[in-house]
């Protein structure tokens, strides 16, 4: 396999998508799975593993690792426990209840276009349908990954760079240069989901009520 899924059906193409941006949004770089995460996906698709369960342990594992100064790039592989966990414990995370909104915690002139941009985001999917919970999360998912994408194009990029890179800069001697720049970016972009938290997988999937079993 070449990193490119070939799923037996549209839902489980559709799922295989979700999952598949949302980790590049959480993480940067190469868009395409590796062979091995094509792998691990289908496996856990197969088996009937929900989206949301998935999406969520990559929230988990990517601020996990973040913090451990993990030095390999963020995969699907190295969700599995956090998935087969979730597994274990599922629905316990539903009755726990919804994160609460946090909002920035002040005025900053240069997000204010990407503030426009999530309070637009956020109401897009406030208008979705609640018929079908799944399908609204999935819709949601994706809005909130186009939103996020357009804020690291559109945003501070490079003072959200600057304040990665004084987060890791004691750590700066454990990276090579390519790990170092991998690093920065994926420090950089959790920043930038810490502070639009409503728009994160987590929240989406826990707002739309939806176990992960």
């Amino acid at each position: 396999m070449d990193g490119r899924l070939e799923p037996d059906d549209s839902a489980l193409a559709e799922a295989a998508e979700a999952v598949r941006a949302y980790l590049v949004c959480a993480r940067g770089g190469a868009p395409l799975l590796s062979s091995a995460d094509a792998r691990q996906l289908r496996d856990w698709l197969i088996r009937g593993v929900r989206v949301g369960a998935i999406v969520r342990a990559i929230d988990r594992v990517a601020q996990d690792r973040l913090a451990r100064r993990v030095r390999s790039p963020l995969s699907l592989r190295s969700c599995r426990a956090e998935v087969e966990k979730q597994q274990k414990h599922a629905g316990a995370w539903v009755r726990a209840g919804g994160t609460s909104r946090v909002s920035p915690t002040a005025a900053e002139p240069h997000f204010a276009e990407v503030d426009a941009l999530s309070l637009r985001a956020e109401a897009d999917i406030a208008s979705l349908s609640r018929s079908d919970p799944e399908r609204r999360a999935l819709d949601a998912c994706a809005r909130a990954i186009r939103f996020f994408e357009e804020a690291w194009e559109r945003g501070p990029r490079e003072l959200l760079l600057a304040e990665a890179e004084g987060d890791l800069t004691y750590a700066r001697g454990l990276y090579d240069d390519a790990e170092w720049e991998q690093m920065r970016e994926c420090c950089a972009r959790d920043r930038l989901r810490q502070r639009y938290p409503t728009l994160t997988a987590t929240h989406i999937w826990q707002e739309s009520a939806l176990g992960v079993d």
